[in-house]
């Protein structure tokens, strides 16, 4: 028996949330025959970002600080998001090798709803790169193989994957995280709100049980803006780096435990225009 595709986690969300929001009072209200051409993407306030991440992305949360949000709209309804954070890591100088201390922002999250045209995604990613502050130059992304994510959304914006990159920074083993009313809360957040990261002291906090769970390196992808003499400067310094974009097979995900949702290959997405 031919072995039905397995897909990325919020494309699941996606299909369970479309059947659900046509199957309720108000059916099938959104925007009919949408074309790339009809998106406006614009900046939106925190909680409009809120609304959907929440629905629809991943970790179910949003990030602990959020620098800027965007939002892409056919016939002024919102049809996904972004958000911008602070790269977590450049407090520790992590990225003076490569000169991008100072000019580097975290893609933090970003969720289409499912009624979004295909190229909702690559579209709100690439335009609102160009509507962040002139000092950012670099954008990073992680995805995380726990939600079936190989960076399909980045491959179709022509960013560079790394894969992941605690090997070569020489850092430390992962702490584990906390699962908070069924979300996944990484270790660090944990001890921004709670003050600590132990589950048990964070269980006694609330009145009720949290659980562990282990933290995998996330994979990371770059993707430059700026003049193309400074895209090629950019690129150069993480040249040697650079790896072959994943693929959603076996030979790219492992069958094991860590990776349980890369086991078959889909059909990438065109790049943005």
């Amino acid at each position: 028996m031919e072995r039905e595709p397995v897909k990325a986690h919020q494309r699941r969300i996606r299909e369970a949330v479309a059947k659900r929001k046509t199957d309720d009072l108000f059916g099938d209200w959104w925007p009919k025959n949408m074309s790339a051409a009809d998106c406006e993407v614009r900046p939106v306030s925190y909680e409009t970002a809120k609304k959907i991440i929440e629905e629809y992305e991943w970790l179910g949360t949003m990030p602990h600080i959020c620098l800027h949000s965007y939002g892409a709209f056919y016939d002024n309804a919102c049809a996904g998001v972004v958000t911008y954070s602070p790269e977590y890591c450049e407090n520790l100088g992590r990225w003076d090798r490569f000169g991008f201390t100072g000019k580097i922002i975290l893609l933090s999250r970003g969720a289409c709803v499912h009624w979004a045209h295909p190229h909702t995604g690559s579209m709100l990613i690439r335009r609102s790169m160009k509507m962040l502050p002139k000092k950012y130059r670099v954008v990073t992304a992680m995805v995380d193989r726990r939600a079936g994510e190989i960076g399909t959304i980045y491959q179709a914006c022509g960013f560079d994957y790394v894969g992941a990159m605690r090997a070569v920074s020489g850092l430390a083993p992962r702490q584990p995280n906390v699962v908070i009313d069924g979300n996944i809360v990484a270790h660090r957040t944990a001890k921004q709100r709670y003050g600590t990261a132990s589950a048990k002291k964070i269980s006694k906090i609330l009145g009720y049980e949290v659980e562990t769970t282990p933290d995998i390196d996330k994979e990371r992808y770059f993707g430059f803006r700026g003049s193309p003499s400074e895209i090629r400067r950019y690129k150069k310094a993480i040249a040697d780096i650079i790896k072959p974009y994943p693929k959603r097979d076996n030979a790219a995900c492992p069958k094991d435990e860590q990776f349980p949702n890369c086991e078959s290959k889909v059909q990438p997405l065109e790049a943005a225009p």
